[in-house]
């Protein structure tokens, strides 16, 4: 298994364990990451969670009901097993989590979330994913409306006054300055560039990324959750913030911003 599938499959399971509020132990330098014990490999057990998250409901925050639309953890979730779906080449897996979005067109509309909030808007990725793997344009036209309704003019009731600040320097109004928006933010942002090639999207999310980096790094290296709750944060949100950072670091527009830091 190559070195992107073991991350994919790490990536995924990370998703996995915010529905399950667990943690996942980093593993040391010296460890074997070809032979593994037989049902342990990541192929394995990236297959057995992918299938348990199929035939799971839609989950809400282990509430009593159904939720009202898709929340942030399982959209991680879906995202993730897309993702080892490609890296691991499994068109059977890619079809069985298309045919899981299906009833959002359908109905299940409603539950698409209204895109006026990082935990909301991070949905894009999704339909974005899909359309990469499917050619389906309808996921394109879902997950493109999401990713420009983020950048777009502050509405709805969840603006605040520092909304129209953020957006009128070229910010998403929806930045809150919270470690978990350096993945919430910039990934819908990043998949709408793989998607179209169209530069906008990913300066979007370089922009973003490079002023949460100003606003939250300490001299120590490490992030505060956030400017007024200076304690460093959870490993599983620093977790995010460095797997987005490594793939945005790797477009020219993230080094130059960052080189006039």
């Amino acid at each position: 298994m190559s070195k992107n599938q073991i991350l994919s499959v790490i990536a995924f399971i990370s998703g996995f364990m915010i529905v399950g509020q667990g943690s996942v132990k980093a593993q040391s330098k010296e460890a074997d990451l070809k032979n593994w014990p037989i049902g342990t490999s990541p192929k394995e057990i990236g297959i057995r969670i992918a299938n348990h998250f199929i035939i799971t409901p839609h989950t809400n925050f282990n509430k009593q009901g159904p939720p009202k639309v898709i929340t942030y953890p399982e959209t991680c979730t879906w995202y993730g097993a897309l993702t080892f779906a490609k890296q691991s080449n499994n068109k059977e897996l890619v079809r069985k989590l298309a045919n899981r979005f299906e009833p959002l067109f359908g109905e299940e509309a409603k539950m698409i979330p209204i895109p006026d909030h990082v935990d909301y808007s991070v949905f894009g990725a999704v339909p974005l994913e899909l359309y990469m793997q499917t050619k389906g344009k309808k996921y394109l036209d879902l997950g493109l409306s999401i990713a420009d309704k983020q950048w777009g003019p502050p509405e709805g009731p969840r603006v605040k006054a520092e909304s129209h600040g953020f957006y009128n320097q070229g910010y998403t109004w929806q930045t809150r300055l919270w470690i978990d928006d350096m993945f919430m933010i910039t990934a819908v942002q990043a998949q709408a560039y793989r998607a179209t090639g169209e530069v906008k999207y990913i300066d979007r999310a370089a922009k973003e990324m490079v002023f949460y980096l100003a606003k939250l790094q300490e001299p120590n290296g490490l992030f505060y959750h956030a400017p007024d709750v200076p304690f460093f944060g959870v490993g599983a949100m620093a977790g995010w913030q460095r797997v987005w950072l490594n793939c945005l670091g790797l477009y020219p527009k993230v080094i130059q911003i960052m080189n006039e830091l």
